[in-house]
């Protein structure tokens, strides 16, 4: 019997022992996070999927997978044997989550840990709900225990704005939903929110360097619930610092609050407490970054781009010659990003994909048992770094060798999507949902389409998936997407993806900024922050309009304006050639 298997039937002894029908199991954690530690990995345990989304839903005799087209491979390859079915999200004929639980819960008892469910999708559910026990961790006997890293806090020279000033702008906008002289208690789970409010970082989370924390922010109080021990961070000194900070452990959070997620509705509900639904203030201020934040990201951008074309050169210049395969080119990648200076870690697990794995938009290659590559096809290489001056997102596709023509059109396409939404002119006020076409037009015309977004913001020494902004078609009713604004910074990454073939991925980070204001209004652009050479060894000019090329000319002599400098000579020369026109 498949391991998988029989843990789901320990699941099942669980639900029959604790009178629920049908568990909900979702990719979460206590916060609510997108990336969550090993502890907190219970789709993993139970079903195989190692995905960094995915939901699990179990009953009496059936169970399924909910997955998003960033993993339809991947999971397919996964659930083999496991007896658990995949749901594809966005196919047709396959329901939306909340839809399907509630069919499968009509009548009777549905069950999920509700310290992992956040209170917007728990609240949806009106009939008989069980959310105080964990039972996939109940059957996790030798789960990996909840680890505190070492916190330490960013200098000014790096974000630009004190702790207190952040609470203070946070507290302004709170007072502006409640009556004047209301007191309010404001709670915070989200680890990059609360890392970004007081300019701490740690490690709990690989690649986000965040740690595990609660806030909760009232008129005149602030108060921080960690793990770990603080250094000493002078919080009482300058004009803006909070005051009356309160340093709490972290699972004391509890005792006041009692758990954050939706447990925390429940709890205040019980309590009679006035709940006001509004979006994290914190959220959209992280995410629109200021001007030290911005020039410190771009030397960062600058600093990896130049690593990104040594290692293209390393590539072009090794392949057929020395031993490759996915995880050593990584390897190699990351021995580049760690001699830099300010570096951390990876930003990411680096996505070494090559020919066919490349299909699968989140692959992992397994050391010992990855693909070697070969002077021939592509190498997908999805990668970033963290840095004291900021937090990189990089995707380069590369020919290793003779592609064919079919691959060479998708390239093609793939750089003229990413170029056209890059050299977009918009009105104040548009959406990701506005912009998206400018990427996808070119991918629709050949009846082709990539089934993810087109963008997503990042974070300033923080996680590499940041909100609230992004680039898409779809609309998410749950999670509107914010509308675009100066500061902002987004990447800007479309893709063909054939399973069993290749995938091709070509991936900026861009920055939004004022084009023009006239009588019309006011206009923004986008400022390319990413140098580095779209590989000419793909391209196929036949697929490229007149303007298309002229932005991929322009890019390239741009990048190396840039890069040139930064790289040594026999590199210079290989640079030059690779972004001479076409």
């Amino acid at each position: 019997m498949n391991i998988y298997t029989e843990r789901v039937d320990r699941l099942r002894e669980k639900m029959t022992e604790a009178g629920i029908d049908v568990y909900y199991i979702p990719m979460s954690d206590c916060h609510n996070s997108e990336y969550v530690a090993p502890h907190f990995k219970c789709i993993s345990f139970i079903s195989g999927f190692t995905g960094s989304a995915g939901s699990v839903v179990v009953t009496k005799d059936q169970a399924w997978l909910f997955a998003d087209g960033r993993y339809f491979i991947q999971a397919a390859n996964q659930l083999e044997g496991s007896g658990i079915e995949l749901m594809k999200i966005g196919e047709p004929g396959v329901p939306e989550l909340y839809d399907f639980l509630v069919e499968k819960s009509r009548g009777k008892v549905l069950g999920f840990d509700g310290s992992v469910v956040p209170a917007w999708f728990g609240n949806r559910f009106s009939g008989d709900v069980k959310c105080d026990r964990d039972l996939a961790g109940e059957i996790w006997t030798d789960r990996p225990e909840q680890i505190f890293t070492d916190i330490y806090e960013l200098p000014f020279e790096s974000v630009g704005e004190t702790a207190g000033s952040k609470i203070s702008r946070i507290r302004k906008e709170l007072e502006g939903h409640v009556k004047e002289g209301t007191d309010y208690l404001y709670i915070i789970n989200s680890l990059d929110d609360i890392a970004w409010i007081f300019n701490l970082r740690a490690d709990d989370v690989e690649n986000n360097p965040v740690q595990f924390a609660y806030a909760a922010i009232t008129r005149d109080r602030v108060k921080l619930y960690t793990g770990a021990e603080l250094p000493d961070i002078p919080f009482e000194k300058g004009e803006y610092s909070p005051k009356c900070l309160c340093i709490e452990g972290y699972d004391t959070v509890l005792m006041d609050v009692s758990r954050i997620s939706f447990d925390t509705y429940r709890y205040y509900k019980e309590k009679g407490a006035d709940i006001i639904d509004i979006a994290n203030p914190s959220t959209l201020m992280k995410g629109i970054k200021n001007s030290v934040e911005i020039a410190c990201l771009k030397e960062a951008l600058v600093m990896d781009s130049a690593v990104m074309v040594n290692f293209m050169y390393w590539l072009k210049k090794n392949i057929g010659t020395i031993p490759m395969d996915e995880v050593s080119v990584a390897d190699y990648l990351e021995d580049l990003r760690s001699a830099q200076e300010g570096f951390i870690g990876l930003s990411f697990g680096t996505i070494s994909a090559y020919g066919a794995n490349a299909a699968q938009m989140h692959y992992s290659p397994k050391r010992g048992s990855c693909a070697v590559i070969e002077p021939k096809g592509f190498l997908l290489v999805d990668s970033g770094g963290q840095y004291m001056k900021g937090t990189t997102d990089i995707t380069r596709t590369f020919a290793m060798g003779p592609v064919t023509a079919e691959e060479k059109k998708a390239f093609t396409l793939t750089a003229a999507s990413m170029l056209r939404l890059a050299d977009a002119k918009f009105i104040k006020g548009c959406q990701g949902e506005v912009l998206d076409i400018m990427a996808r037009e070119p991918m629709w015309r050949e009846g082709w389409d990539y089934k993810c977004g087109t963008g997503h913001g990042v974070g300033h020494i923080l996680n590499v998936h940041e909100g609230p902004h992004n680039i898409r078609w779809k609309i998410n009713h749950d999670h509107p997407t914010a509308v675009l604004e100066p500061g902002m910074i987004v990447t800007d990454e479309p893709g063909v993806y054939r399973e069993g073939q290749f995938g091709i991925r070509t991936e900026n980070e861009l920055l939004v900024k004022v084009y023009k204001e006239t009588s019309d209004g006011t206009f923004y652009e986008f400022d390319n922050l990413t140098f580095i050479p779209i590989d000419k060894d793909a391209i196929d000019k036949e697929y490229l309009t007149a303007e298309d090329l002229r932005m991929l000319n322009e890019y390239h002599a741009e990048v190396y304006r840039v890069i040139a400098p930064l790289v040594d000579d026999e590199v210079r020369e290989w640079l030059k050639e690779y972004t001479a026109e076409l």
